[in-house]
Parts: structure tokens; sequence; C-alpha cells
């Protein structure tokens, strides 16, 4: 889903990163995953996300906009489970 919408969204500057906190041990794993999606996936190697802090649930999703502010923050979300129909809602307003 995610891949999707940030190739159809490419040109209006939409873009997707992935983070994982698996270990350098999973590194084939986490490339394997990562060949799927149509976008970047790096190893953070640790639990703790620079300014963010530690990242107690996964998955969680942000959402940065233009300005370069936090739109939305998905460890404030009580129900953060991300849908298309959310997505768009969450985004789209910001391409406008």
């Amino acid at each position: 889903m995610l891949s999707e919408y940030a190739r159809q969204h490419a040109t209006q500057g939409v873009q997707v990163l992935g983070f994982s906190l698996d270990g350098p041990d999973q590194l084939p794993k986490v490339r394997d995953v990562a060949s799927q999606l149509q976008f970047p996936v790096g190893l953070l190697g640790s639990a703790w996300a620079g300014g963010y802090g530690r990242v107690w649930r996964l998955p969680v999703s942000f959402v940065i906009g233009r300005d370069g502010r936090l739109a939305y923050n998905g460890w404030d979300d009580e129900d953060p489970v991300l849908t298309q129909a959310r997505l768009h809602k969450l985004v789209d307003p910001l391409l406008r």
C-alpha cells in the first residue's frame, strides 16, 4: 500500500522511508523484505530513534509536511493502523 501510494504521488514530492530495528545479523532478511518495497529501508540498529526517543511499538508511522513539521505522530494515536483511506486523509491535504 505504501509503495503504491508513494509511486502514485512521487511527482507531488511524496517520499516514504522505512526503518528496521533488526540487528545486523538479520540484514539478509531485512534486505529480502525491503527488496519487495518501492521505498528505501534502513537499519536503525537500536530501539532509540534520536529525538523521537525509544520505539515502543511497531509498526509506527509519521507524516512530515513539506515545511518539515510533524503532521501526524503515530505514537500519539490510539488506533495507529494506517489504512489506505487513512493515508489519503492524512497526506492528500498536504499535497494541495
